[in-house]
């Protein structure tokens, strides 16, 4: 009996380390495609850096301002929530991730007015070089932060339903990735609206 509770506790030891590593693995993989597509944007701004200037001048900064904003709070949230749920504060972390939550959808909410912005001005994909780069970029890390945010819904209803051993792996993978997608945001900001 007493060897098969030790093999069932390092079974769950060995699948949290494979979904810890998993997600290492993935945050890596996406970061290098990002990577790539940072690189490619500004080999081609500095092919045209003119161009790349004045179609800037058509985001909206104070958005975007805004929207990191959301992206770090709601990460620290997310940081909290996990604490939370280590030291063993289910309502705290239920609360914490509720926040969290928030300023992910504010952030999609933003981002979708920004959007629907530039298509009243006319600004679309097949604009130029530019514009190509700032909806293709802004649209895989809007589907991040979507998919974080569903990331986030399963973390929570965990939380609610069964406060057990499982939910801290779980959470701490989800935490991951929320933070990649904070910081890829942190890296676009600036790349996007900022660099003249």
């Amino acid at each position: 009996m007493k060897k098969n509770y030790e093999d069932v506790v390092i079974n769950e030891h060995l699948s949290t380390d494979s979904k810890s590593s998993g997600v290492w693995i993935f945050v890596s993989i996406d970061m290098a495609i990002f990577l790539l597509f940072f690189i490619v944007f500004l080999s081609e701004r500095n092919n045209n850096v003119s161009l790349f200037i004045s179609s800037q001048e058509h985001l909206n900064i104070t958005i975007g301002f805004i929207n990191t904003v959301f992206l770090i709070t709601s990460s620290w949230l997310v940081a909290s929530a996990i604490q939370s749920i280590r030291r063993n504060a289910p309502h705290k972390s239920i609360l914490l991730l509720n926040l969290a939550l928030l300023f992910g959808f504010l952030f999609v909410f933003f981002k979708l007015y920004e959007y629907t912005e530039k298509f009243n001005a006319g600004i679309s994909i097949i604009g130029n070089y530019f514009y190509l780069f700032y909806f293709l970029l802004t649209f895989i890390h809007f589907a991040h932060v979507i998919g974080g945010i569903v990331a986030l819904f399963i973390v929570r209803r965990n939380l609610v339903t069964s406060f057990d051993e499982k939910v801290l792996p779980v959470a701490e993978v989800v935490g991951v990735y929320w933070h990649m997608v904070d910081l890829l945001w942190i890296v676009l900001f600036p790349l996007l609206y900022l660099l003249r």
